[in-house]
């Protein structure tokens, strides 16, 4: 009886071998939406699962990260190719600043003070971007955004990038989602 027990204790207290057996979460693009109109398309979305409790650390010790986000705008035709109107690479980096205490995010379209790392975080992870768009937008026909982000290692320092090539912590790099956008 007691061996029976102690062994659906253990079963309870250790790991299924699914958990045990799964990776850190994969870094993915969720919620892409966003409207067009004129010669522009703002697009929204959130990265997800992008900062490991590794990552955090060493961002609060003072090491720069960067995300770099190809987007993509196409005007979708049914059954024939789509064509591309719009294309942008946006780049978005923060780092904490011992000195002064908070946190720098550089956006391409303007920098933020941010007091605490669960607000950096946050703001490096919700994205709505501005993509300028080629060629008139065609009222009540189909837009679609792709997006894709990755993790800029060329900012990192020397010794960093060393090691960074050894370490998958640091292989942050989504795959392509897409999501519509809204025409007038």
């Amino acid at each position: 009886m007691r061996v029976l027990l102690a062994f659906f204790t253990l079963l309870l207290l250790l790991p299924s071998p699914e958990r045990a057996l799964a990776g850190p979460k994969t870094p993915k693009i969720v919620d892409v939406s966003g409207s067009i109109q004129g010669t522009e398309a703002r697009v929204r979305f959130t990265l997800q699962s992008s900062f490991p409790p590794e990552m955090v650390e060493a961002l609060k010790s003072g090491i720069e990260i960067t995300f770099k986000t190809s987007i993509k705008v196409e005007r979708v035709y049914r059954g024939w190719f789509n064509q591309t109107v719009g294309e942008l690479l946006y780049s978005r980096s923060v780092r904490y600043d011992a000195l002064s205490q908070v946190y720098r995010l550089h956006r391409d379209d303007g920098d933020e003070i941010l007091q605490d790392v669960h607000a950096a975080l946050d703001r490096m992870t919700r994205f709505e971007v501005v993509v300028p768009v080629s060629g008139e937008v065609e009222r009540g026909k189909p837009y679609r955004a792709h997006v894709r982000a990755r993790l800029d290692k060329v900012g990192l320092s020397e010794p960093l990038r060393s090691i960074v090539f050894f370490s998958s912590l640091w292989d942050v790099e989504t795959d392509w989602a897409r999501g519509t956008l809204a025409t007038p």
